[in-house]
């Protein structure tokens, strides 16, 4: 339960963060300084809409050389955090530090500025302002991680634990190894609650977690919101067979190749289409998929046996103790194909493989 400061602490920065307006409070930050200077700063901090650019950039564009741009630049910084209301800085530095305090000590970058956004509202313009808030005027106070093969862009506060992430992000992937399939983010959630490691440590909150996992690259949800090991096939499908049979499976019925090849493109694995003509060769050149109706597959895991009509028939026969009506062998065959009742009929009428007797009913022929 939360005591009666923990409630005033929050009641504030709340209050703090629906008054933050990133754009006004640029402004603020820009007037110290000369129009040129807020040119340059613009410019090379992308700020106010202005395409980053860089040292060399800006100084051809102001006939100067690229020491003199960086020379206005720090000047200009040492302007600012001179002239701009401390208050209302330590406001903001109070802000960001309750909203990470929340979050383990560290977060992404992308979900960290939403969360300052929160009322504002977010933009490229308002993303760049707070960037430049942050990694300018409040480096002191919070450290940005530039991103690397195991994890993203992040923002940390000196005192939080990088250690204590690795150690909470390993104990998850291990959890979703042993489970060895994709998981939906609430049975996520559910599985490391239920580990000793998540009781006996209180700083491990479900927040810290979700926050942590959207740090690390090492995990990775595909288009159906499932997360797992970025590497697996479920997760981030590099062939067209993976995502053909990762789509089959969660849609969890037989589709036709040109409505496989419509999901696929829909669910934007990534920049390559998907045609109808590439599908059907994979399915079938792949024994994991059946045809089960006119270029209607199936997965073969589901139960589905691969061979015509009559294979099909002759299989249902096979199983059966006694000769079948065609209506118990045509309900049995559409268990299994896609087809239109005459189908069956027209496959029953091979006189090699059936023969029917004088109550009208089917057998294998010398069976």
């Amino acid at each position: 339960m939360e005591s009666i400061l923990d409630q005033v602490i929050t009641a504030k920065h709340l209050s703090n963060l629906a008054s933050f307006n990133p754009h006004d409070t640029l402004d603020g930050i820009l007037a110290a300084l000369t129009e040129r200077e807020r040119e340059i700063i613009k410019l090379r901090h992308g700020l106010s809409g202005y395409d980053k650019k860089t040292l060399e950039d800006i100084g051809k564009q102001y006939a100067i050389t690229r020491e003199r741009v960086r020379q206005i630049e720090n000047s200009s910084l040492k302007k600012i955090i001179k002239n701009f209301d401390e208050t209302y800085l330590q406001e903001i530095e109070d802000i960001t530090n309750g909203i990470l305090s929340e979050h383990g000590g560290l977060m992404a970058e992308t979900n960290l500025i939403k969360e300052l956004l929160t009322s504002s509202g977010y933009n490229d313009d308002n993303h760049s302002a707070v960037v430049f808030i942050l990694g300018q005027l409040l480096k002191h106070r919070f450290q940005f991680i530039r991103e690397n093969k195991e994890y993203f862009d992040y923002w940390k506060t000196p005192e939080s634990s990088v250690d204590f992430y690795d150690q909470a992000i390993n104990k998850v992937i291990d959890i979703v190894e042993n489970h060895g399939n994709p998981l939906s983010l609430d049975i996520l959630i559910n599985k490391i609650q239920e580990t000793e490691y998540y009781k006996e440590n209180e700083n491990l909150t479900d927040k810290v977690v979700l926050n942590f996992i959207y740090i690390t690259k090492k995990l990775k949800s595909n288009p159906y919101e499932e997360w797992g090991l970025s590497h697996w096939a479920d997760i981030s499908p590099k062939r067209m067979n993976d995502k053909i049979y990762l789509v089959l499976k969660k849609e969890n019925r037989p589709m036709h190749f040109n409505e496989i090849a419509e999901t696929i493109n829909k669910m934007d694995f990534d920049h390559r289409q998907a045609y109808p003509a590439t599908i059907h060769n994979e399915l079938i050149l792949d024994d994991k998929y059946v045809l089960v109706g006119r270029g209607i597959y199936a997965l073969k895991e589901w139960g589905y046996k691969p061979g015509v009509v009559s294979d099909v028939i002759e299989e249902i026969l096979r199983k059966s103790d006694r000769p079948l009506s065609k209506k118990e062998i045509v309900e049995e065959v559409l268990k299994h194909r896609m087809i239109k009742e005459t189908t069956v009929t027209l496959a029953l009428m091979n006189k090699n493989r059936f023969e029917k007797n004088e109550n009208g009913k089917y057998s294998l022929k010398n069976a």
